[in-house]
C-alpha cells in the first residue's frame, strides 16, 4: 500500500485551514500533515488538537508577488499591497529577487516537510481552498498529477528547458499538486545542479513572472528530467463545476466559502 504526505502552504485563512484540515482527518486520520504559514497566523494549536502534524510560522515570501506584472498591462492583482501596475516589472531586478526567493522557499520547506512525513511514496500539496473527501488515487503510470488546464508557455521558456535537455512542456496546472515523491528528489537534484551550472532559475524568471506559482513550479522541475504532469480526474474545481458538491470526486479544490 502507498504512503501519503500531506503537506499545506497557508497564511491568514483560519476558517479555511480549520475546516481542511477536519476534513482530511475524517479520510486520513493517521497520515502526516506539513503546515507552513508564509508570514500568516501561527496554527501551532493544531498540534493539539491532532496527533502527526508539524505547524511552521515562517518568513512571508508570497505578499510581494503579488506586486508582480507579467508582460501585458493589466496582469496586475493586488491583495496587500496598492501600487501602479506597470507592464513587465517582473524583469526588475527587485521583483527578480522577490519570485527567485519564494521558488526557493518553496522547494526548501517542501523537502523538510517530506522528511518530516518520513519521506512517504506521495505527497499532497494543499492550499486552505482544498478539501480531501475521500481516498485519492496514486496511479502507476504517472510522477506527477494536476489538472492540465492552463496552456501556452512562453516560447522563451520553453527554449529555456529545451537547452538543458528537459521536456518543453506546454501544458501546466498542478493545483492541488500531487507527486511522487523519489521523483520529485531526483527533478530536485537536477534543477540545483543546473541551477549551479548555468542559472537555471534566473533564466526561467527572466521568460516567465509565475515561476513562484505551485502549478507552474512543480511541472518546472519534472519536466527536467522528462516527466510530465498527468490529468487527475481526481480533482473537481468548485468555479467550474457548480455541481460539485454531488460528484464524487475526493478532491476539491476553490472551496473559498470560508475565506474570511
Amino acid at each position: 500500500m502507498k504512503t501519503v504526505g500531506f503537506f499545506y502552504s497557508v497564511f491568514t485563512e483560519k476558517r479555511a485551514v480549520d475546516y481542511s484540515v477536519e476534513q482530511l482527518r475524517l479520510n486520513y486520520p493517521d497520515a502526516p500533515i506539513y503546515l507552513v504559514s508564509d508570514g500568516g497566523l501561527d496554527y501551532s494549536y493544531l498540534e493539539d488538537q491532532y496527533k502527526n502534524i508539524k505547524t511552521c510560522l515562517e518568513e512571508d515570501t508570497m505578499s510581494k508577488t503579488f506586486e508582480i506584472t507579467g508582460d501585458l498591462p493589466g496582469q496586475y492583482s493586488s491583495k496587500f499591497y496598492k501600487t501602479t501596475p506597470r507592464m513587465g516589472n517582473f524583469k526588475d531586478d527587485y521583483y527578480q529577487d522577490v519570485i527567485k526567493k519564494c521558488v526557493y522557499s518553496v522547494l526548501d520547506r517542501m523537502e523538510r516537510g517530506i522528511e518530516y512525513c518520513g519521506n512517504p511514496d506521495w505527497m499532497v500539496m494543499c492550499d486552505p481552498d482544498c478539501l480531501i473527501r475521500g481516498q485519492l488515487t496514486f496511479p502507476d503510470n504517472a510522477t506527477l498529477l494536476g489538472t492540465r488546464l492552463n496552456c501556452c508557455f512562453p516560447e522563451g521558456y520553453r527554449d529555456v528547458l529545451r537547452s538543458v535537455g528537459a521536456t518543453p512542456i506546454s501544458v501546466w496546472g498542478a493545483c492541488p499538486c500531487i507527486f511522487e515523491v523519489k521523483t520529485f528528489l531526483k527533478a530536485l537534484k537536477r534543477f540545483r545542479e543546473l541551477d549551479k551550472e548555468v542559472n537555471l532559475l534566473d533564466q526561467f524568471t527572466h521568460q516567465i513572472y509565475g515561476m513562484y506559482a505551485h502549478d507552474v513550479l512543480f511541472p518546472t522541475i519534472f519536466a527536467l528530467i522528462g516527466e510530465e504532469e498527468v490529468y487527475n480526474p481526481d480533482t473537481v474545481e468548485c468555479c467550474r463545476e457548480p455541481n460539485w458538491r454531488n460528484t464524487h470526486h475526493p478532491l476539491v479544490h476553490q472551496f473559498r466559502e470560508l475565506y474570511d
